[in-house]
């Protein structure tokens, strides 16, 4: 029997090989009838003249190729791929020669970007190729991590307290007092609360050591101390107000079924052999490189200001 998830993964990989077919008529379409766009014909794989310039059937596949997938489904229709054609590919060539008129591809700053990003593709290149298969991790492996590191993959011990809540250490004595009578927790939460727990009878919920903010510590404390249900807590006191805490459930501590953070453990320890991996990488390239710092010159640098006005407000060394 054939699932929804798996149909419907079937009929896209469908839709996309008949676009894909598409795709080439339309291109060679645009080929035929691209002299409308200018008034001299072309020919041979040069898709549209603009002025001095042209796009290449190469260069617009290119581009077409580089759209996310949304875009991409756009590009299905003969109307979709002429408007990519129109409205971006000729758009982003006219900009460009407009730009390199005003000179633009000659300033020095977008220049040096350039080399930035030139270089970041080159390193990109090298380390995708240097460090193939040098992060697999074994089955083996990824249970040997899970059983050595069983406290990682623990939940830890929740409650689910229910508080109330008042103004002033009085009025709660009052509350207690009426507790002591036999009226219920809950009752009394609804009517004396202060926070908006009251319409649910003061129930906060579940939830674990560290999840609440610092002001409530003495509160988060006051919940893990009480052991059975129903127990309730002495004053406590926040910044928001005095409270009683009442132990409603409590969950004990439980390990994580293997099936269910393997792959976790998994992409974990790949990365940290990919992160090995590169290190001692870096290291052979630099134990054969011969490296010379001008000391002097950064030593200067050192000295120099990186953010106007940080010197002025940074504190200085105490004698």
């Amino acid at each position: 029997m054939v699932d929804f998830v798996t149909l419907k993964a079937g009929l896209l990989e469908a839709k996309m090989k008949k676009s894909l077919i598409l795709f080439g008529i339309l291109l060679l379409f645009l080929v035929c009838s691209c002299e409308k766009l200018g008034k001299k014909e072309i020919g041979g794989k040069d898709l549209v003249r603009v002025n001095d310039g042209v796009i290449s059937i190469e260069e617009f596949r290119h581009l077409s190729e580089r759209q996310p997938l949304e875009s991409k489904m756009r590009l299905i229709s003969e109307k979709g791929l002429r408007d990519f054609l129109e409205s971006y590919a000729i758009t982003r060539e006219v900009l460009y020669q407009e730009a390199s008129k005003r000179g633009y591809d000659k300033n020095n700053e977008i220049l040096a970007k350039v080399e930035d990003y030139k270089r970041a593709l080159v390193i990109d290149a090298l380390l995708e190729e240097t460090l193939k298969g040098k992060s697999e991790v074994s089955d083996r492996e990824v249970e040997k991590f899970y059983k050595e590191n069983e406290s990682r993959f623990t939940e830890p011990r929740e409650v689910k307290i229910r508080h109330i809540v008042v103004n002033s250490e009085p009025v709660l004595k009052e509350v207690l007092k009426e507790l002591g009578k036999g009226e219920s927790f809950e009752n009394l939460a609804s009517s004396y609360n202060i926070d908006r727990s009251r319409v649910d009878a003061g129930n906060l919920g579940y939830f674990r050591r560290g999840q609440l903010a610092p002001p409530f510590a003495q509160f988060e404390e006051a919940a893990f101390s009480l052991k059975k249900k129903g127990q309730i807590s002495d004053i406590v006191r926040t910044p928001y107000g005095y409270h009683l805490i009442r132990l409603e459930d409590s969950r004990g501590t439980a390990l994580k079924p293997f099936d269910k953070v393997k792959e976790e453990i998994r992409f974990f320890l790949q990365s940290k052999k990919k992160q090995e991996a590169y290190l001692d990488y870096i290291r052979e390239l630099k134990s054969k490189s011969k490296i010379v710092i001008n000391e002097k010159l950064w030593a200067e640098e050192e000295k120099r200001d990186r953010v106007p006005g940080a010197s002025e407000v940074s504190p200085k060394p105490q004698s």
